[in-house]
């Protein structure tokens, strides 16, 4: 079963254990997601199923977007309120305003040190298991984008932002680097992510719990067409049966102009979805423009 599904994660369940559910519902045995999340944290998990697995590296690069609550005045052993908490001084008459400029200070490029408390492998394990193991592993910190950040409260030790941010970024050391700024340390008390992109949201999601009620064809009808998703891709119309076959064995082909919807990045864009005139996906790929005016459509990733 080839589909996208935007599911709503919630709190105390592993992205993976997510998956689980999901693939007990639809009897789909290959399922990836786009970033992980904690158990802690709920918010939309993007699913790929089946094929549609090849068109996840599209779209784990984008842009993610979350709403933080943070407690300052303490450190976290996990940097999050499952950890052990150690309360610490938070200066005396805080403004908003000083929370306002340390959120500020975050944006654009930087490097963050991930947390000990996180998945990333350091000679073949995760470092989480190092640090339930007691033991510090040096590594390395890592380039991180900060697009946007907003303060929505701050009230007492209290702080909730919503930041949109890089792949890659963690939101507990965020916090905690957030409350360094202002003299004192924080850890992450609750997190929201609430957008994949531009196309995977809060509105579009749908409650795991739901959707492990569902027959698996009520299911399938919540799937999103992936053409809804690569929106800005030109398009290439496939109608015969010799074409078909051309890009099943990867090859490239010949398009007339009749059959190409460009999209509305022009030609210097090259990204094409190939699809049947029923709307099945076939193949993504590269269009190339010529000066003979002749259009050819290189196949990448193929689903069928």
């Amino acid at each position: 079963m080839n589909g996208i599904i935007n599911i709503f994660k919630p709190e105390g369940i592993t992205s993976n254990g997510v998956i689980h559910e999901i693939k007990k519902t639809t009897g789909e045995k290959k399922i990836g997601h786009i970033g992980t999340l904690d158990p802690l944290a709920t918010g939309i998990l993007p699913l790929f199923l089946g094929k549609y697995t090849k068109l996840i590296p599209h779209f784990n690069l984008a842009h993610k977007t979350y709403r933080a609550t943070a407690r300052l005045g303490a450190t976290s052993t996990t940097m999050d309120r499952e950890g052990d908490i150690t309360e610490v001084p938070v200066p005396v008459n805080l403004s908003k305003r000083e929370i306002l400029q340390a959120l500020t200070s975050f944006l654009g490029t930087s490097e963050q040190m991930p947390p000990m408390y996180s998945a990333i492998k350091i000679n073949g394990k995760k470092l989480y298991q190092y640090a339930r193991e007691g033991k510090t592993i040096e590594r390395q910190a890592r380039k991180i984008t900060i697009f946007d950040i907003r303060l929505l409260e701050y009230q007492e030790k209290t702080l909730e932002f919503e930041v949109q941010c890089s792949k890659g970024t963690y939101i507990r050391s965020l916090v905690d680097d957030i409350a360094i700024k202002v003299g004192t340390r924080a850890y992450l008390h609750h997190l929201i992510r609430t957008k994949c992109g531009d196309f995977f949201t809060e509105k579009n999601a749908i409650e795991l719990s739901c959707a492990k009620k569902m027959m698996k064809s009520d299911l399938q009808s919540k799937f999103i067409d992936p053409k809804c998703i690569l929106f800005d891709w030109h398009e290439v119309r496939i109608f015969s049966t010799s074409q078909r076959k051309q890009i099943s064995q990867g090859r490239t082909i010949e398009i007339p102009a009749d059959d190409i919807c460009l999209s509305n990045r022009g030609k210097q864009f090259s990204n094409a979805i190939a699809r049947t005139q029923n709307g099945e996906l076939l193949a993504t790929g590269i269009l190339e423009f010529s000066q003979d005016s002749i259009c050819r459509f290189r196949s990448g990733k193929v689903f069928i």
